[in-house]
């Protein structure tokens, strides 16, 4: 057994343990006096716990350790071996490049 699931089970005993040996009646202020069992009491904020800890704690998306450049567009032909920068240009912007 993987020790995460050994731990699991210790917790889950334990909460059980604790949640059952506390049945009776107690006073609980929620805006007014509510009486109820200290079961449901205990219950219900062991769940809120648990849902704002794996909100808080939830693991995010880890960024890639390496970044790489995949070259899906491939020349299928080459008019020279050092092609001109502005060959896809039109006449007017290699007109306003070269007046540099």
């Amino acid at each position: 057994m993987k020790p995460k699931t050994v731990l699991f089970g210790i917790i889950t005993a334990l909460v059980l343990i604790i949640l059952f040996n506390n049945k009776e009646e107690a006073s609980f202020w929620l805006f007014g006096e509510i009486r109820t069992s200290k079961l449901l009491i205990l219950g219900v904020f062991f769940l809120l716990g648990l849902i704002t800890g794996g909100i808080l704690f939830r693991r995010k998306r880890s960024h890639p350790t390496e970044y790489s450049i995949n070259n899906t567009h491939t020349a299928e032909h080459h008019e020279t071996e050092n092609p001109s920068p502005y060959s896809n240009l039109s006449e007017e912007d290699r007109k306003f490049l070269d007046r540099d």
